[in-house]
């Protein structure tokens, strides 16, 4: 129904009209609409007497938390953030961001920084984070998970989530080893290379030199 309407009277004298009102889930606290009538389109000369009608506000405010799979985590794993909310339309599209202290998409080998989800109607939707293992010692670090509720991540709902991403990187070290400390003309001198903690694949690269050589 409008704000504004017209209806003929019957052969009783009579007419009705019909308004639903919204179930809007905002919380705008209890309101009076005032019923007018008029004998003139430009609504200009009431005729008989305003009737009122309360309107009772039976939303509830929204709410809406985030929990993750862990507290805290290591590089290599998978990390799974969960939003609940109440009161929140179904399809309703909510933003979320992951930020920190020196921490960067490097630090992910999937999911983004930031990204969306809609609401399903449970009022819930998730979205996951692989920590890199980047082989880098770096010391731990914190990833602060928020939600928002506009696009521009301008509008935060909910509290902020934090979790320890602790760093199971370790310096790597290189070892040469060869054959034979000395060597005579004709014989054949054999380097072996030993790592620790560099990846598989990696190329190193070697040279040879000295005094003569």
């Amino acid at each position: 129904g409008s704000l504004t309407g017209s209806g003929s009277i019957d052969s009783n004298g009579d007419f009705s009209f019909s308004h639903t009102l919204a179930n809007d889930l905002s919380t705008e606290g209890n309101e009076t609409v005032d019923i007018k009538l008029f004998s003139d389109s430009s609504r200009s000369t009431q005729v008989g007497d305003t009737a009122s009608v309360a309107i009772v506000d039976t939303s509830k405010g929204a709410t809406y938390s985030i929990s993750t799979s862990a507290s805290t985590i290591n590089e290599g794993q998978t990390l799974t953030t969960s939003i609940s909310t109440t009161n929140v339309a179904a399809n309703t599209t909510l933003y979320y961001s992951l930020s920190g202290t020196g921490i960067t998409s490097a630090d992910f080998s999937s999911g983004a920084l930031t990204g969306s989800g809609t609401v399903d109607s449970n009022g819930d939707f998730s979205f996951s984070h692989t920590l890199a293992n980047d082989v880098t010692t770096e010391g731990n670090e914190t990833v602060d998970i928020k939600l928002f509720s506009n696009s521009n991540r301008t509008t935060q709902v909910g509290s902020t989530a934090s979790v320890a991403i602790l760093d199971t990187s370790k310096t790597p070290s290189y070892k040469i080893t060869p054959s034979a400390s000395t060597i005579n003309e004709g014989q054949t001198l054999t380097t072996s290379i030993s790592t620790t903690n560099v990846a598989e694949n990696t190329t190193l690269y070697y040279s040879l030199s000295g005094s003569g050589i």
